[in-house]
């Protein structure tokens, strides 16, 4: 049967999209794109999940954001359930502009 090639071939397959995505991702939070955090007042901490994929050196970033860390660190055991490839995970905290209230 040819299945099981044509099966990793497809994980291996969106392994390598998953990869590519949470790199861009997080090159994209590293760059601020669109002004989105801030430094200084009038702002919010929010908790974010970084992943690194076995034997690679770079980190990307889960899309997810969270108010406490206590969510993010029950993502960090999800994320290791579903996603077996991946090898090392962190919790870090940025700052975002808090929207103002309208009267």
């Amino acid at each position: 049967m040819d299945s099981l090639p044509k099966v990793r071939e497809i994980y291996f397959d969106n392994v390598s999209k998953f990869q590519e995505i949470s790199e861009l991702y997080k090159r994209m939070l590293d760059k601020n794109f669109g002004g989105r955090f801030c430094v200084g007042g009038h702002c919010k901490t929010i908790f974010m999940v970084e992943i690194r994929f076995d034997g690679d050196s770079n980190w990307g970033a889960s899309p997810k954001t969270f108010y406490n860390k206590e969510e993010a660190e029950k993502e960090v055991e999800a994320l290791k359930l579903k996603y077996p490839f991946l090898s090392e995970y962190k919790i870090v905290t940025r700052k975002i502009n808090e929207k103002k209230k309208k009267d």
